[in-house]
């Protein structure tokens, strides 16, 4: 898994700041985000990042890229919602601040079997 992509799904402090890390890596890194400004902000550092979420997530599956989730936690159910019907095979992780609430819509998403709970 050394060579996975990284599909970082909102592009905040704490997910813009995990999509530079992994690309000083040397990790293939894309991401989302709903904010216009955000993703021109990421492009202008040269970073790969879109407002399409629906092409991030086929790409995410066409290379079985690690999603890591890192919206806000209201945000959450509708990124699942995508994550389930565009790479629902992809490994996930998040870096919401809370575990319960997150495990549970997981869980209610169908995506508990691909998912590894993570923070900041």
């Amino acid at each position: 898994m050394t060579d996975t992509p990284v599909c970082v799904l909102g592009l905040g402090l704490i997910g813009g700041s995990l999509m530079r890390a992994a690309a000083a890596a040397g990790r293939e890194v894309f991401g989302y985000n709903r904010s216009v400004d955000g993703v021109k902000a990421a492009q202008f550092d040269g970073y790969d990042a879109t407002t399409a979420i629906d092409a991030a997530l086929s790409r995410a599956a066409d290379s079985g890229a690690l999603i890591v989730l890192a919206v806000p936690m209201p945000a959450l159910g509708s990124m699942l919602s995508h994550v389930r019907a565009h790479a629902p095979d992809c490994p996930l992780t998040d870096v919401i601040s809370v575990k319960g609430p997150v495990l549970a819509q997981v869980e209610a998403a169908g995506l508990r079997p691909r998912f590894v709970g993570w923070h900041p």
